[in-house]
């Protein structure tokens, strides 16, 4: 049994070409399912072969549409014809069309004619640089370029790794240069309305390191990343290398995209670390209000709690670890001085060991201090930032640095974390970084459609049984 495959190409009603794509022979009485429908390779070779007439016949078509004068009607004189070759999803396809020579018939000079000179300077497809965006986004480079090889008809070779990080970095050069000047590559067939103004701004953010390569004197590079909060909705991710200049100009075109002026009321969610926080003081007119995350206040507070029976139990006496307990409480309801000196009393109280203390018991001891002290210096050191965390969730405000933990996750850790062998550049990391946020943010086809106006805009396939 034998099914053609064939195409018919049709301009408005009229069939202007037919012509056949495949044969495919399968026995007429199917003994397994490995001989049921098609193979992947089968459908990979009708696709490539679809692939390649369409754009001949559309090639064709753009040729004859240019081959008149519009204005005297006249045919105009042929220079050559040059090859050009279309890279695809579904394939590279290689086509001839002629120049023409520009009809002097209004005036000027005469100039060469190209009728696919006006389609995308690059062979590369719009289609086939989102897929490999995408692809390059989602998984590391080398193993995207396997996936998509055993899936597409392409070629073997034609998709490397080093093509898919080429693409991909391109496109978050894209991303880059649209943050930091929208103007720029904003057009009248894609202009983006403006922001709204926000009331309520609240950047959660929060930083990681991940392995830098070998040419770089530093072995780890900083990533900064989080997530703003608009009005109370979540909002953009943002991700970049830590750096003075890309730090400031990122964050001012962040929150100018997210609607932020100087009668926003902005706040920053971080963990403490040094210079998060001016991040966003330094390109703001306004001073925002700086919290300390409630999460890595009660991260460390847990440990001192599951500590606090055996140390009951050890030290009976001392009357502050009976109302250990009650510290948490003291924290979330802003009572900061009774929450200090209750821990001084704890770290005091148990720094004489009993004699009959055994040396495990001894050791549970000192780390119970150690997370006392720890806690204690970083609240002192952090005593600015700390707030009515009680009384802030009431008012329905943010105090947990969470949206900015969750989008490191999803950023950095999932990609470019420390249990995965890359290492980075900083200009490669920081590239990648913004194309993973457009890809959480779901702007990545919004960014195509601005490149490519044009982009996934075609009508959607008949099928011949609906038909």
């Amino acid at each position: 049994m034998e099914f053609i495959v064939r195409v018919e190409a049709r301009l408005a009603g009229r069939v202007v070409k037919t012509c056949d794509v495949a044969t495919i022979a399968r026995p007429g009485v199917v003994m397994g399912g490995e001989e049921l429908g098609l193979s992947l390779e089968d459908g990979k070779e009708i696709v490539r072969e679809l692939q390649s007439r369409m754009i001949a016949v559309q090639v064709e078509m753009l040729e004859a549409a240019n081959t008149l004068c519009v204005h005297c009607g006249r045919r105009k004189h042929i220079k050559d014809r040059r090859p050009r070759q279309f890279r695809t999803v579904f394939g590279a396809v290689r086509v001839r069309c002629r120049r023409f020579i520009f009809c002097t018939c209004r005036g000027g000079n005469a100039r060469n004619e190209w009728p696919l000179r006006h389609l995308s300077r690059s062979s590369t497809t719009p289609e086939l640089r989102y897929i490999l965006a995408k692809f390059g986004n989602d998984m590391p480079y080398r193993r995207a370029a396997q996936l998509l090889t055993e899936l597409l008809p392409l070629p073997n070779g034609s998709v490397s790794h080093t093509t898919v990080r080429r693409h991909t970095l391109l496109v978050g050069e894209r991303f880059d240069q649209r943050a930091l000047d929208p103007d720029e590559y904003d057009w009248p067939e894609c202009q983006r309305e403006p922001a709204l103004p926000a009331r309520r701004v609240t950047v959660a953010i929060d930083g990681t390191y991940i392995r830098a390569g070998l040419d770089s004197w530093n072995r780890q590079l900083h990533v900064i990343a989080g997530r703003i909060d608009r009005d109370g909705q979540l909002g953009s991710h943002f991700a970049w290398i830590a750096g003075d200049s890309v730090a400031s100009s990122h964050m001012k075109a962040l929150l100018e995209g997210q609607g932020c002026n100087s009668n926003s009321m902005v706040a920053v969610l971080a963990d403490g670390a040094d210079g998060l926080g001016g991040i966003v003081r330094r390109v703001i007119p306004q001073t925002p209000r700086t919290i300390l995350d409630w999460f890595h206040v009660s991260m460390r507070l847990r440990h001192i709690e599951q500590m606090g029976p055996s140390m009951i139990e050890l030290f009976p006496d001392v009357e502050a670890l009976g109302k250990l307990s009650r510290l948490r409480h003291k924290m979330w309801n802003g009572q900061w001085r009774g929450a200090l000196l209750r821990m001084r009393d704890c770290y005091h109280g148990t720094g004489l060991v009993p004699t009959t203390v055994t040396s495990f018991h001894a050791e549970r001891v000192k780390r119970f201090r150690r997370h006392l002290i720890d806690l204690f210096d970083y609240l002192i050191s952090n005593q600015q930032n700390l707030t009515n965390y009680g009384k802030a969730r009431r008012d329905g405000l943010r105090i947990s640095s969470a949206p900015a933990e969750s989008g490191m996750n999803h950023l950095v850790n999932q990609r470019m974390g420390k249990r995965q062998p890359m290492r980075w550049s900083a200009e490669g990391a920081h590239l990648l970084l913004q194309v993973r946020c457009a890809v959480l943010d779901h702007r990545l086809e919004v960014l195509f459609r601005e490149w490519f106006p044009r982009f996934r805009a075609t009508p959607p396939i008949t099928s011949a049984l609906a038909a």
